[in-house]
Formats: structure tokens, C-alpha cells, sequence
């Protein structure tokens, strides 16, 4: 039966044994998986690892080489040795492949205890040994070996950093059973004591106790000074934010007045607009009511007068010569009425006002003098990145910012209208 696939608990949905080959066990360069021979992993001195073989196909010469780039992040390394291989293997990586490879074994056979024939179940990460359920308990409460990280087959991948803690002390790669205790400068590599006497002989070796103190009294002030840095920088950039708000309140205000300034001028100009309709609506009701005075009075004259002229012609037709004598007087009267046309009677058109509109000159006079209107003045203002506070005289100062009254600055600029029409 095949063993069940474990997942991450923190929402990686990549199985435990696909996390641990991208993240531990590939190489970064030519994204093969390490192994123990032709794609081992070497540590370089920048910090990196690559397997062996891409090692050599960067230093060229079949791996012969006094310095070569870096396949990862292209610094310029010196090759101790004159070799790729003389880089120090990357110990971490290869105690992660080999619990790798012990827990592909156990699923697919029985990997035996160390202590007995039954089939194991755990490890000491601490011995590097495989124990049955029986020997992990006894050798999780003996006195030399409680301290140590004894961890099931079913939970040992899922936690490499547990690997990489319980071996922390490296092994030198010539003298397997030897710690890398000293650094060599001159090669820029972890070496043996033995290493330290023999391979590097009369090269600048120091123990690494002392290059790490010496690293941590550097690193040390250092890292202070990035400290006071950094908060520096981020006060600054704290306070170039609030800068930046404030230049956005100056311009808005600029705009505030400049929309305060072009209202004015346009209400202006619409009272204007009325007073000159209400003058030719007056003027026009003047000639109106005149006009229509002379037309009543000529209406009554042209009635009076047809009426007359009917009156004559049916005297003449109709009525007998005695009657026609008999009110002669009367007849002579209205003949001399109508002959005679009233003197208060008015048959010439009467004076009425004409109405014109002209604005050549005063228009010419007004565009130049909008094109003129206002000033956008630009004075050298330095910012300041000190902080300050900030005193608001009320907390709605959004609508401050809005135009309440310009009701004055209208009136100025009706009067200005009417002198330029004038």
C-alpha cells in the first residue's frame, strides 16, 4: 500500500516531498536534483550553492580554475585549490538527502534498527541512526542522549531546519571525521585543524571562533548605523508625505480663489446683461405707448369722419329737397367739420427713440481687460522636511475651502462693466 503524501499546514499546497526537492534539494542553476556524486552541493564563498557539475561547466577546463563567476549571483570568487571540487560541500544540503533518501527507502522496504531486527520508525537526527519504536523510547530518556532530536519517518521532512539544527557542526570533506573549526583567508575556505597545518600551510588561517568574533565586532557598529538610518529615512519619508499633502491644500486653494475670482466676473456680467434688457424693454414701452396714443387719436378722426360722409350721402339720397333746405345750417356745419381737420390732431409720425446696441468698443475694452484679470503669482517657497504641528481652526476645513460670498466682488465688477459701456 502506498504511503499517504503530506502536505504543508501553512497553505502550501505542495506535497512535503516536492516542497523539500524545490526549496532543499534542487540545484538553483540547472534545477537538478543533488545527489551524493556528480551533482553534489557545494558551498561557495558568497553564500551560494551550486551542484558540482554546474561548478565545472562555469570554471571551464574541466574545473580547473583561479577564480570563476558565481552561476548564481555572478560575483567573481576566487577556487581554492585551483579546483571546483575543493570547494567545501554544502553539509546541510547533503544530511537533508540523506534523511531524504532514507525515508524514500522506508517507504518503499524496511530499513532495519540499529539496535535490533525489527523495522525502524525513527531517527536521531543528533547520531544520524535509525530506531525502532522500542530503541527511540529507550534512547529518548537514557541521560547522554534525552536532549536529543528523535523524529518519526512521518514527520522528518516536514521540518529540514530541525536537520540542519542538530547538525550544526560541519565536517571537513578530506577528514570526514574532523569539525571545520578554522578559515582560511588566503583561500577564502572552512578547513580541519589538520587541513589548517598541512593543505594550508603558511596561508592565513584563524580559528573560526575568532573570524566570527571579528565579523561581529564589524558587523556590529554597522548594523547601528542601518538602524539610525532607517529610521531616518523613514521619518523623512514621513514627513515628505505630509509635505506633499500640504502643497495639495496650498494648490487647492489657489484653485479655490481662482474659481471665486472668474464667478465674480461672470455674475457680473449677467447683471449687466439684465440692466442693459431692462433699458431697451422700457425704452421699447415708451415708443410702444406712444405710438399707440396717435393711432387712437387718428382711429376717432377716420371714424368721425365716415360717419359723416354716410350721413351726407343718405341726407342726399333720401330725403326730399324742403328737407334738405330745412336743415341746411346744420348740413354746412358738418360739411366745414369735415373739410377741417382738427388742429390738436397729430398726422406726423410721432419722435420715437431708436435702439441700437453697440459694444465694439467697449467689448474690445472688456477682453483685454479679462485677458488681464488676475495673476497666478509663483513665489520660491522651501517646503520644509522638519516636522511640525498642525493646528486646524476647525475640523471641517474641506468646506472652508468651498465659495460662500462674492457678492462684493460682483458689485465691483457690474460698476467696472457699466463705466466701460458709458
Amino acid at each position: 500500500m502506498s504511503q499517504p503524501e503530506f502536505y504543508d499546514a501553512k497553505g502550501d499546497n505542495r506535497t512535503v516531498d516536492l516542497k523539500l526537492k524545490e526549496d532543499w534539494l534542487t540545484c538553483t542553476v540547472c534545477n537538478h536534483i543533488f545527489d551524493f556524486g556528480k551533482y553534489a552541493p557545494h558551498q561557495l564563498p558568497c553564500g551560494d550553492t551550486a551542484c558540482l557539475n554546474c561548478l565545472r561547466d562555469f570554471a571551464g577546463r574541466n574545473g580547473k580554475a583561479e577564480e570563476m563567476f558565481c552561476p548564481v549571483c555572478d560575483r567573481t570568487i576566487a577556487v581554492p585549490g585551483g579546483h571546483v571540487c575543493c570547494f567545501p560541500p554544502n553539509a546541510g544540503r547533503l544530511k537533508i538527502l540523506e534523511v531524504f533518501k532514507i525515508v524514500e527507502a522506508h517507504r518503499k522496504e524496511v530499513v532495519p534498527c540499529i539496535g535490533c531486527d525489527d523495522p525502524a520508525t525513527s531517527r536521531c537526527l543528533e547520531c544520524q541512526e535509525n530506531y525502532c519504536l522500542e530503541h527511540a523510547r529507550f534512547h529518548s530518556i537514557v541521560a547522554a542522549t534525552k536532549h536529543h532530536t528523535v523524529v518519526s519517518f512521518g514527520e522528518i521532512l516536514q521540518e529540514p531546519q530541525k536537520i540542519l539544527r542538530a547538525n550544526g557542526a560541519q565536517m571537513c570533506s578530506k577528514h570526514v571525521n574532523n569539525y571545520l573549526e578554522a578559515v582560511c583567508a588566503t583561500c577564502n575556505a572552512l578547513c580541519c585543524l589538520v587541513c589548517a597545518i598541512t593543505d594550508h600551510k603558511g596561508h592565513n588561517v584563524k580559528e573560526i571562533g575568532d573570524t566570527m568574533k571579528t565579523i561581529k565586532d564589524r558587523i556590529g557598529p554597522l548594523m547601528k548605523k542601518v538602524e539610525v538610518h532607517t529610521y531616518g529615512i523613514k521619518q523623512t519619508y514621513g514627513i515628505a508625505k505630509d509635505v506633499d499633502k500640504e502643497m495639495n491644500i496650498m494648490f487647492q486653494r489657489c484653485k479655490r480663489d481662482l474659481n471665486i475670482g472668474f464667478m465674480g466676473i461672470t455674475r457680473g456680467v449677467r447683471d449687466r446683461q439684465h440692466d442693459l434688457f431692462q433699458d431697451v424693454d422700457n425704452l421699447l414701452k415708451m415708443n410702444q405707448n406712444t405710438l399707440a396714443d396717435q393711432i387712437h387719436s387718428l382711429e376717432d378722426e377716420i371714424n368721425f369722419t365716415i360717419r359723416g360722409q354716410y350721413m351726407l350721402k343718405e341726407v342726399f339720397d333720401e330725403w326730399s329737397p324742403a328737407e334738405v333746405v330745412g336743415i341746411g345750417a346744420q348740413v354746412k356745419n358738418l360739411l366745414d367739420e369735415l373739410q377741417n381737420i382738427p388742429s390738436d390732431l397729430n398726422l406726423e409720425p410721432l419722435p420715437t427713440r431708436r435702439v441700437t446696441f453697440d459694444c465694439r468698443e467697449g467689448e474690445a475694452k472688456f477682453i483685454g481687460t479679462a485677458k488681464r484679470f488676475g495673476n497666478v503669482k509663483v513665489s520660491e517657497v522651501q517646503l520644509s522636511l522638519e516636522p511640525k504641528e498642525t493646528h486646524y481652526e476647525s475640523d471641517d476645513e474641506e468646506e472652508n475651502l468651498l465659495p460662500i460670498d462674492n457678492s462684493e466682488l460682483s458689485a465691483l465688477v457690474k460698476n467696472q462693466m457699466s463705466a466701460i459701456a458709458t
